[in-house]
């Protein structure tokens, strides 16, 4: 998504209808961003007042009417305006030109949330030619943006929608005089524990800190000892892997089912030894492991349920969602998650106090009160600024990742190639039988990888691998490197990621079907 703010003269264009008939080009400019998924109009926040007098001038000399009423119509023609238009501030730290101390503000506005400016001022798009554009030039444009790139995450459209959220949201954190430990976290805890389900949440640093800290707590509370093992998917991020031996744990890896690339209930029960004390149910790519029967074992033998919920903000079962199945979750706030923070963060969620405080603790200095120490902890706590943020994007999860589902449906129902497996079937496919389901990731799978991958790079398709070397593989557990589990590494030679997220237009998702099908 791009940032488009629109220049007075633009806005007046579109408002007067003598100014319309002679400018065409202005309303049809306005009329494609605002009804595009590639662009969100601004109105620099400077220029309302300079609006406000020249309507009144326009309005007066062509409307029969009193002052009174011109003013009334005024101010509901700017309130209907601002329904469809955002405004972007003027910032403090703006360079005044003081041969046109206007073109500074919107330039300004504009250089602070990346926009462009839609302008027929012919100074300003001298002066400004790297930011200025014509509306009759951005209209040759158009055509050109959408051959360009599909990438495969564009971060960057994700966060600008909600611009606007985070400018007060940072204004509240920097004037609160707080920056850490502050109401923003306290108040994101609460908000998340309740999305979830659950009664504690605990911001910490990052998602691998998590369930670092998770299965520590475990330890101090005697619950977990060195040696005991962890039952954990093969085929998972090493994440899952280095949280269990950074406690000095065991991971048993368990082969996962090749269906769902989640744990196979059925070899987690021949998985289970005396050693056994923990299951970590990682939930990859789009939807929750088999928590129902996870939890069976787990209560058949007396053993803990850690949740990996870093790829799965939202997915459930019946309803319950993840980060209220286990004993416990971890969760990545990572910018690239589908609740993702603008730097890292992260929290674990559970219903058990005891847990919850001893991780809060653990997480800052091993202190529960202020100066003294009872463990031996370190500094991991979700930063003040980032609770912030994501307090924003919290509000808006439900609906990208319908989004998301949207596009999952898609590419289920227009995919038809031979040589691609993909993760849904056609029957039934439909947002209310798929509404478990976060896709986080869209994983195909073809033995052509590495071909498909080269064929859509050609076509200006970004695509990913998650993840192209199994943890077994890795030069960190060498010790492991004997091991065979065949499903895990096919998964690993196979799987390609394809570009899905709540910002693709429909010609996008098109786009790509068509080149998979003919590849």
């Amino acid at each position: 998504m791009k940032n488009i703010i629109l220049d007075k003269n633009i806005i007046i264009d579109i408002l007067s209808k003598e100014r319309s008939e002679k400018y065409p080009s202005s309303k049809k400019a306005y009329d494609f961003i605002i009804n595009s998924d590639l662009y969100q109009a601004y109105i620099s926040s400077s220029s309302l007042d300079n609006i406000e007098f020249v309507l009144y001038s326009e309005f007066k000399h062509s409307l029969n009417m009193s002052k009174r009423e011109i003013n009334a119509l005024i101010k509901v023609t700017i309130e209907e305006l601002l329904k469809t238009i955002k405004l972007a501030k003027t910032p403090s730290y703006i360079e005044i030109d003081f041969e046109d101390i206007e073109y500074s503000q919107i330039i300004a506005s504009a250089k602070a949330i990346d926009a462009n400016v839609l302008t027929r001022d012919n100074g300003m798009l001298k002066k400004y030619a790297d930011m200025a554009i014509a509306p009759d030039n951005f209209l040759k444009i158009i055509d050109e943006d959408k051959k360009k790139k599909i990438t495969f995450l564009d971060l960057k459209s994700i966060n600008q929608q909600y611009l606007n959220e985070y400018e007060k949201a940072f204004d509240e954190v920097v004037n609160s005089g707080w920056y850490i430990q502050g109401e923003q976290v306290k108040t994101f805890e609460q908000e998340f524990a309740q999305y979830c389900g659950t009664k504690y949440c605990v911001g910490v640093a990052n998602g691998l800190d998590a369930l670092i800290l998770t299965l520590r707590a475990w330890k101090e509370l005697g619950k977990l000892k060195d040696g005991d093992e962890v039952i954990v998917p093969a085929n998972t991020y090493i994440a899952s892997i280095l949280a269990i031996t950074e406690n000095n744990l065991v991971p048993v890896l368990v082969e996962p089912d090749e269906k769902t690339y989640n744990l196979y209930p059925p070899l987690v029960k021949l998985a289970v030894s005396p050693k056994t004390k923990v299951i970590m149910a990682v939930h990859l790519y789009r939807q929750l492991a088999p928590m129902e029967e996870i939890n069976a074992i787990a209560k058949e033998h007396d053993l803990l349920v850690l949740e990996d919920s870093a790829q799965a903000h939202g997915a459930s079962i019946n309803g319950k969602k993840a980060g209220n199945w286990g004993n416990a979750s971890g969760f990545s706030f990572y910018p690239g998650k589908n609740l993702g923070a603008l730097g890292d963060a992260g929290a674990v969620t559970t219903n058990d106090e005891e847990l919850a405080n001893t991780i809060r603790a653990l997480g800052n200095y091993g202190s529960h009160k202020k100066y003294q120490n009872l463990y031996q902890g370190v500094n991991s706590r979700l930063d003040e600024m980032q609770a912030a943020l994501l307090r924003v994007k919290l509000k808006h999860i439900d609906k990208e990742t319908n989004r998301r589902r949207e596009i999952a449906i898609a590419y289920t129902k227009g995919i038809n190639n031979p040589n691609i497996v993909l993760p849904l079937t056609n029957q039934n496919l439909s947002i209310e039988n798929i509404q478990n389901h976060a896709f986080h990731l869209y994983i195909i799978r073809t033995t052509k990888r590495e071909e498909l991958q080269k064929y859509l790079a050609e076509k200006n398709i970004q695509s990913m691998i998650h993840y192209p070397i199994a943890p077994h593989h890795q030069p960190a557990y060498s010790d492991w490197s004997n091991l065979k589990l065949p499903i895990t590494e096919k998964i690993h030679e196979q799987v390609l990621s394809l570009p899905i997220s709540p910002v693709m237009e429909q010609q996008q998702v098109k786009i790509i079907i068509d080149a998979i099908n003919n590849f």
